[in-house]
């Protein structure tokens, strides 16, 4: 096909002096209709030169044998040859997408074969039959909804975008297709530092809700400016099922450390999953779960409270400026006699649980030193994956309580959304795309009498 160029002008009527307020309203309903006609525009006329390269020009049709073979096929009989014009018959076809509402008049031909008789547009431009709104807009609309509510989504493409699409309809296509799990990509085996967590959703019949097991690998530190910061990459994720579907998912794994937040399945579960990687209990998670189990299961004083999570503080900025993991250990043990002396069993067990777990940043100094932190060491904390959890949670917590598979749904896109899997996925751009350019041409203003 040779090249199409259309051409059109710009007229822009002013009745008197105009303000700013009523310039950018004109200009902003001209954006948002412009390119949906511009496009409709294009489409028909890139068809009409198909049809007559193709069945020849009206009156003067070719013969079957001597048509070059059509870039679409016969729906009935899969012919590529053989068709002629159905007149000036055309069919209407209405696209919602992301560039406005596109109506465009498409040629209707017919098969001398079986007689079929059929619009080649849909063909043409890539369109499933009764397909009325492109992937485009679908995936636009999906990664805005996973942000937001779907009505809130609705209103924001109608604003912004000038898209009217329905809440109801946004809500479909996001869940269309969405994940029941997620783990790793296929291309990754080895990666320095693995995190391991987990946070309960409202949704179902129970009244605690369902968990959100993640695992996330830190694969990469960066310099950006005075801050360093990390690449992540997502290596599991379910929803409502045991820890057990997850390692199952990320066991062929080899990190070179795991960061966990203190579960006991969830150690148990690293020690046969990755028997020779070391294990770093997370620091924040200890200290709150000291304090909530001294504070609700041992019912003991705040002053007791605040003197212990003093005390475990000091014994961390010790062990690491020091490096005497002895000493480290010896006053852990020496504080988890003190909670117990003052009647804060559950505390003092806990501590005592997690000992050979607190200080793997000093016992494996090498363990993930590749992508070690701003201070020049291992990581000892689930940061990273707790921001994750917590946009999970914001996007989930909107005072109503979902159903499991809805919310497995939406955070399994959203997650997806977020380190671009699925539709999202980045991926090379076919070799055979051809390139189209839109552009205004030189203005040249007419005042008007």
């Amino acid at each position: 096909m040779p090249r199409l160029e259309l051409t059109r002008s710009v007229t822009v009527e002013l009745d008197g002096i105009a303000g700013i307020d009523e310039l950018e309203a004109a200009a902003l309903g001209f954006a948002r209709s412009a390119p949906g006609m511009v496009v409709a525009e294009a489409v028909e006329a890139m068809v009409e030169d198909l049809v007559g390269e193709v069945c020849g020009p009206f009156g003067l049709p070719i013969a079957d044998d001597e048509q070059i073979e059509a870039p679409w096929v016969c729906p009935g009989c899969g012919a590529k040859q053989g068709f002629r014009r159905r007149g000036r018959q055309v069919r209407r076809r209405k696209l919602t997408s992301q560039v406005g509402v596109i109506e465009m008049a498409g040629k209707m031909v017919s098969c001398r074969r079986c007689d079929k008789r059929f619009a080649p547009i849909g063909q043409l431009i890539g369109l499933a039959p009764r397909e009325c709104r492109t992937e485009g807009l679908a995936a636009a609309a999906a990664a805005l909804a996973v942000e937001v509510a779907y009505a809130k989504a609705s209103r924001l493409l109608a604003e912004v975008g000038g898209v009217s699409l329905s809440a109801r309809s946004i809500r479909r296509d996001l869940l269309k297709g969405a994940s029941v799990r997620l783990g790793p990509p296929e291309e990754l085996e080895e990666l320095p530092v693995l995190l391991l967590d987990g946070t309960g959703e409202r949704a179902g019949e129970k009244k605690n809700g369902v968990e959100l097991h993640l695992a996330v690998g830190i694969v990469a530190r960066k310099q950006a400016g005075k801050r360093r910061v990390c690449q992540v990459e997502l290596l599991g994720a379910t929803l409502g099922e045991g820890w057990g579907v997850l390692f199952d998912l990320i066991g062929h794994l080899r990190p070179g450390l795991v960061v966990v937040d203190g579960e006991e399945e969830l150690s148990t579960l690293c020690a046969k999953y990755f028997p020779t990687t070391p294990r770093q209990r997370c620091l924040w998670h200890l200290a709150r779960a000291m304090v909530r189990l001294a504070r609700y299961n041992d019912g003991v004083g705040s002053k007791i409270i605040d003197q212990a999570a003093a005390d475990l503080q000091a014994i961390f900025d010790g062990a690491w400026m020091e490096r005497d993991l002895s000493n480290a250990l010896e006053c852990l043990d020496l504080l988890a006699d003190n909670l117990e002396l003052d009647s804060a069993k559950a505390a003092a067990t806990h501590l005592r649980n997690a000992r050979d777990e607190v200080f793997t940043f000093l016992s494996n100094p090498q363990a993930g030193t590749l992508l070690a932190g701003h201070k020049g060491r291992p990581d000892v904390g689930t940061g990273v994956l707790e921001r994750v959890m917590r946009e999970m949670n914001r996007r989930s917590d909107v005072g109503v309580r979902w159903s499991v598979e809805g919310i497995r749904r939406l955070l399994m896109t959203k997650l997806e959304h977020k380190y671009r899997r699925g539709r999202w996925a980045h991926s090379e751009p076919p070799s055979a795309t051809r390139a189209v350019r839109i552009k205004l041409t030189d203005p040249a203003l007419h005042r008007a009498a």
